[in-house]
């Protein structure tokens, strides 16, 4: 009964939330689709496209090379223009770009694509985080966040199943037979459909929503923001979020955006299989993001949470890596997604809280840098890796930098937690 009362509340408080935040969560539920039927097949649409591993390293560091180079500039433009233009103008980007990489077959051509493509989503990412943050407020906060956190995966259940299932749909209506090219392009053209619909949501949030308020009326210079960035970086806890989200982005890329090919080559998965797996590990990662506010409550603080979520998550990296059996490989599959995941919204409302809303989106900006720093290089690193040593290389170290980022939370923040709202103006 404690179950279903609590349920009531938590459906009865999203129903209460500003009709912004509403329209804002919607966004997940199209972008979640995208991004796990693209996680699921691009590689596969490389691959078929006759390009080596090699090249497909490439193709997957364009998105976070974008980041490494733009995330200082986006950052600042976020927080001149708005959020919301920002996420608009960042989901346009995105779309067209991705479309346009669909239409190409030259190296040049589809690196360039993915390159712009990596700038529509920085902004996106860029600015989402301050855009919810000033939405909510302090009572609704990590409910909010774990909320978009738990519809972008949750949706991830139904893109990767229904994914999993497209090749056989293609092949029943026009004859495209399952793992060529022909099947994995009208895949991915799939993907472009639903980049399109999430416009929809961002162009009716009010304009003017999540704009930091104006302070004693004194309008920001253009030389302000460089003041603004000189002033953040000088800050000890900037850098103290940065280094574990950098351990984080090194090991994650090295590891995951390859996952489906691990599986394929290890135990000979099937494009339907790899679906069911990768929606079932959706599902998991979407329940183990709703109950982090619950894990935050129960231990009495986001640090301890994270860390204890951050570093159980290493058993179930290990099986998942060096296993004989499908079986234990898919549970620790399922468990270090859900586990990490689970860290990521405590992480971000954390991190927020650390700086002045005005430097929140230059904060959020220096954390994608962060992050895509190892996903610019190590997808690189891993392909070649690779072709000569296999995966083993890959998750030992991915463990080692996992643990590493641990052990730097921990250390960092184990006592900040209490003082977290007055940090925000020191």
């Amino acid at each position: 009964m404690k179950v279903f009362r609590s349920i009531q509340t938590s459906l009865k408080e999203i129903g209460s939330y500003d009709r912004s935040i509403k329209l804002f969560l919607t966004i997940p539920l199209l972008f979640g689709m995208y991004f796990s039927i693209k996680a699921l097949f691009f590689n596969f649409y490389i691959l078929a496209l006759g390009f080596d591993k090699g090249f497909l390293g490439l193709a997957n560091g364009m998105t976070p090379a974008a980041t490494l180079i733009l995330a200082f500039p986006l950052g600042i433009l976020t927080d001149r223009i708005g959020r919301k233009r920002s996420v608009f103008l960042g989901m346009v980007v995105l779309t067209v770009s991705f479309i346009a990489f669909l239409f190409v077959r030259s190296e040049v051509l589809i690196l360039t694509t993915l390159l712009i493509s990596g700038i529509g989503e920085t902004l996106y990412f860029i600015a989402a985080t301050p855009l919810l943050t000033r939405l909510s407020d302090s009572k609704n906060r990590v409910m909010v966040f774990s909320l978009w956190a738990a519809l972008f995966t949750f949706s991830g259940v139904v893109g990767s199943f229904v994914g999993g299932q497209l090749p056989l749909w293609f092949q029943a209506a026009f004859g495209i037979l399952p793992e060529t090219y022909g099947s994995y392009r009208g895949i991915l053209l799939s993907c472009a459909i639903l980049l399109i619909l999430t416009l929809i949501p961002v162009s009716l949030i009010p304009s003017g929503s999540g704009e930091a308020r104006k302070v004693a009326g004194v309008e920001r210079v253009r030389g302000q923001v460089f003041q603004d960035l000189q002033h953040i970086l000088r800050k000890k806890v900037v850098w103290q979020l940065f280094l574990p989200n950098l351990a984080i982005g090194l090991g994650a890329a090295l590891m995951v955006p390859y996952l489906n090919l691990f599986l394929r080559e290890s135990f000979n998965t099937s494009d339907q299989t790899l679906g069911v797996l990768f929606s079932i590990s959706a599902l998991v990662t979407g329940l183990g993001t709703l109950f982090s506010p619950w894990l935050a409550r129960r231990l009495g603080s986001r640090i301890t949470a994270l860390v204890v979520a951050q570093g159980t998550s290493l058993a179930f990296l290990l099986m998942l890596g060096f296993s004989p059996w499908l079986c234990l490989a898919v549970i620790g599959f399922w468990g270090r997604n859900a586990l990490m995941n689970m860290a990521q919204p405590l992480y971000n409302t954390f991190s927020m809280e650390q700086v002045a809303e005005t430097e929140q989106g230059t904060l959020n900006s220096m954390l994608t840098l962060s992050w895509n720093i190892g996903w610019a290089i190590m997808p690189v690193v891993s392909g070649l890796v690779q072709e000569t040593y296999g995966f083993s290389p890959i998750f030992i170290t991915t463990g080692v930098l996992y643990a590493i980022s641990t052990i730097m939370i921990w250390t960092f923040f184990k006592d900040s937690e209490q003082t977290s709202a007055q940090l925000a103006t020191a």
